[in-house]
């Protein structure tokens, strides 16, 4: 077993991603794009092999993508309703994902045998498989749950999002945000 480490901030971007070993050596390149049906997320080796590949295969609420590790379909990752207080199922390969997704703490399980252990820390994602044939796997997998935790995390509550709508300053009278902000504090005030 090795631990691979990829920078939490591009797991999920568009581009190209590096996924580095323990001693910082290079070891694959994931490079692809979300958002389209036939988008496709590509792992290659970094001497340029093909490893495995996330192909988008619809859109909407709940997408899903087909897995190919060296070419063939191994299996099918789907969002589902509950995506944050469940788990996922990967079918065919017959794999269950549990754990914190939007953290970045999770496991990957097939019966009761462990396939990878994922923790994060503030920029890095620790990746660790059970063999070294699931990386390519475990590192598209690893992908797709990044990305559906990133966009979740883009929305936000209300009073939250409030602010980030507007492009002027807060401490502008004339401002929305800014009464909005000084109304609850003169009512927290008055409890």
């Amino acid at each position: 077993m090795r631990t691979l480490y990829v920078r939490k901030d591009s797991l999920s971007a568009k581009g190209a991603t590096v996924v580095r070993d323990e001693d910082h050596r290079s070891i694959y390149l994931l490079i692809g794009r979300w958002g389209r049906r036939p988008d496709t997320l590509s792992l290659y080796q970094i001497s340029g092999t093909l490893m495995a590949e996330l192909r988008q295969t619809n859109l909407g609420l709940l997408p899903q993508f087909d897995i190919y590790y060296q070419n063939q379909k191994v299996g099918r990752i789907a969002k589902r309703f509950g995506f944050f207080n469940e788990f996922i199922y990967i079918s065919n390969l017959r794999w269950i994902v549990v754990g914190n997704f939007l953290t970045g703490h999770y496991k990957i399980y097939h019966g009761t045998t462990t396939i990878m252990t994922a923790d994060a820390d503030d920029d890095q994602m620790h990746i660790t498989c059970s063999q070294k044939s699931y990386e390519p796997v475990c590192l598209c997998i690893a992908a797709t749950l990044d990305h559906w935790a990133n966009r979740r995390t883009k929305f936000k509550l209300p009073g939250q999002a409030w602010h980030v709508s507007f492009n002027v300053p807060n401490d502008m009278r004339g401002n929305r945000a800014w009464h909005y902000e000084h109304a609850h504090k003169k009512y927290r005030v008055l409890k």
